[in-house]
C-alpha cells in the first residue's frame, strides 16, 4: 500500500512539474507578447502610419483588383477606408493574442477551472490595464495620441478570443467526457 502511495504521488508530482513548466512558458510569452506590442506602440507615427500603409496597399489591390484603373479621387476613398479598417484590426489582432495567452495561463490554476468568476474576470481586466497603459505610452511618442476607442477595440479583440477560448475548453470537455461515457460503457458489456 506504501508503495502505491509513492506511486501516486509521483505522479501527481511530474504533473505539477509540467504544470508549472506551461506556466512558466506561458508566462515568458505573455511577456515577450506584450513587449512586442510595446515596441509596435513605441514606432513613431511616421513608421507606424508606414507599415500600416503597406499591408494596406496589399489589401486594397486584393480586395479591389480594379483598384489602380479607378480615379485618384475613388483610389484615395478605398484607400482611407482601408487603412482604418487594416489598422483597428491590427489593434484588436495584437489584444486577441495577449487574451489566448492570459487565458491559457488562467486555465493553469484550479480556482480559474472552478468557473468563480473573479478568476475568469482577470483574463479581461489585465488585457484592458495593458490596453489603457499602451495608450498612455503613446501620448509620449511623436506623432502618435493616445485614443479611448482603441483601448475599446484592444479589450474587444481579447474579450472575443477569451470568449472563443472558453468555448473550445468546454467542446473539449464534452467531447471528452462523451468519450469516457463510451468507454465506461464499453467495459460492462
Amino acid at each position: 500500500m506504501y508503495n502505491n502511495c509513492l506511486i501516486v504521488n509521483k505522479g501527481k508530482t511530474f504533473k505539477m512539474k509540467k504544470i508549472y513548466i506551461v506556466r512558466i512558458v506561458l508566462i515568458v510569452l505573455i511577456g515577450f507578447w506584450m513587449g512586442t506590442i510595446f515596441g509596435f506602440s513605441a514606432e513613431n507615427g511616421e513608421s507606424s502610419q508606414s507599415l500600416s500603409d503597406k499591408i494596406t496597399v496589399k489589401v486594397v489591390k486584393y480586395i479591389e483588383p480594379e483598384y489602380d484603373s479607378k480615379d485618384l479621387l475613388k483610389q484615395q476613398d478605398i484607400f482611407n477606408k482601408t487603412s482604418f479598417f487594416v489598422r483597428k484590426t491590427g489593434h484588436f489582432g495584437e489584444y486577441a493574442i495577449l487574451g489566448i495567452l492570459i487565458t491559457m495561463f488562467a486555465m493553469t490554476f484550479r480556482a480559474y477551472r472552478s468557473k468563480k468568476i473573479r478568476y475568469r474576470l482577470m483574463t479581461i481586466v489585465v488585457p484592458f490595464i495593458y490596453a489603457c497603459t499602451d495608450e498612455f505610452h503613446q501620448g509620449f511618442v511623436d506623432g502618435r495620441s493616445p485614443k479611448f476607442f482603441d483601448v475599446c477595440i484592444d479589450t474587444c479583440g481579447a474579450f472575443t478570443a477569451i470568449v472563443i477560448m472558453i468555448g473550445i475548453n468546454i467542446l473539449i470537455k464534452k467531447i471528452m467526457t462523451e468519450r469516457d461515457r463510451n468507454e465506461d460503457l464499453g467495459t460492462v458489456y
